[in-house]
């Protein structure tokens, strides 16, 4: 069985698949690559990061390989992976000498921003700052959310998806395009009850108000769940729900405790890094881009009404465990084990 893809956009996938199916080799065309300091800055300071925070926020994230495939106007550099790349040829460079780089011609979207598998690997896939529209230091936070799908599929997301048995499991396509009722008016307005519930509580300084507001959450999340098995006798639609959060939900809500790390004043970026010319400090990022990310969660259903609410509602939940139950990311992989799972568990352990 072709394994589950986790993405973030689908495109890379199908113009990858269109490549590998191409006649011609890129490795047989003459090159003439480069890769810049600024290059080697990010990647760096990516990986310093990672590697500084990932095992104290994912005991054991920062343990695996996570190679890189790097997009630019022309090329494409296959950073970290541990064999020899169809299509690609080996690439030595000053700027980063101890790394074993491989390059092809491009044939990715330079606006990618994604994880996924290439030649039975799976890597982050990613363009440029100024192609994807990024600062320095919001691409470096944007590559370890990609780094942390990375991380979910290594730790079996693959299978645990897919026994949801919600789509193809050859074309990732579906994670997308899935026919979710976002234009129905009381859908979202059950998925805002229920985030503005976890919002109050995950940011409740009172414990009894906090546990009275999660309670009253998983009330909502109930209703919310008669409501879409009313449209789908199957109980496909919640399944989404669940699967979005506890996937992209979870990632974000990794991104924005990353992104607190790095603007902690006890964090210091690699020199490099502080030389860019583009240079932007993580304080001024935290203050800027991620402080108010909490009301994503407050105002999911609301304000979003699309996929990205998931996004907003799976935050809120992962902050709120955090509070109820601190060692949750134990059990977020086990296997039929979701977010609202957690929830009801960490709740009746209050009582």
């Amino acid at each position: 069985m072709k394994r589950f893809v986790l993405v973030s956009f689908i495109l890379g996938v199908l113009t990858l698949t269109q490549a590998a199916n191409s006649p011609v080799s890129q490795a047989q065309e003459p090159l003439s690559p480069q890769l810049t300091q600024e290059d080697a800055a990010l990647f760096s300071e990516t990986y310093h990061l990672w590697k500084t925070h990932g095992n104290k926020l994912w005991m054991g994230w920062s343990e695996i390989q996570i190679p890189m495939l790097y997009i630019t106007a022309d090329y494409e550099y296959a950073i970290g992976f541990p064999k020899t790349m169809p299509g690609f040829q080996p690439f030595r460079t000053a700027v980063l000498p101890d790394e074993k780089i491989q390059v092809r011609k491009r044939i990715l979207d330079p606006e990618l921003s994604a994880s996924f598998d290439i030649e039975g690997i799976d890597a982050v896939v990613i363009g440029r700052p100024t192609a994807i529209g990024r600062s320095s230091s919001e691409w470096v936070i944007t590559a370890i959310h990609e780094m942390f799908h990375v991380w979910q599929t290594s730790k079996g997301a693959d299978q645990k998806v897919a026994e949801l048995q919600l789509g193809s499991v050859s074309d990732a396509s579906w994670q997308l395009n899935y026919p979710f009722p976002y234009k129905d008016a009381d859908v979202m307005r059950l998925i805002h009850l229920q985030s503005y519930l976890i919002y109050l509580a995950a940011t409740n300084t009172d414990d009894e108000s906090m546990k009275y507001n999660a309670g009253t959450a998983l009330e909502a999340v109930d209703t919310y769940r008669s409501a879409l098995k009313r449209q789908d006798a199957t109980g496909h639609l919640y399944d989404y729900s669940k699967f979005q959060e506890w996937v992209e939900g979870i990632a974000f809500y990794t991104e924005l405790q990353m992104a607190k790390a790095a603007a902690d004043v006890n964090y210091q970026p690699t020199e490099a890094f502080r030389r860019l010319p583009n240079f932007k400090s993580y304080q001024q990022l935290w203050e800027e881009k991620y402080k108010n990310k909490i009301f994503l969660a407050k105002h999911a259903g609301r304000t979003a009404r699309s996929r990205t609410a998931f996004y907003g509602v799976g935050l809120g939940k992962g902050l709120l465990l955090d509070r109820l139950m601190p060692d949750w990311k134990k059990h977020y992989f086990d296997g039929n084990v979701w977010l609202d799972d957690l929830l009801a568990r960490a709740l009746s352990e209050q009582n």
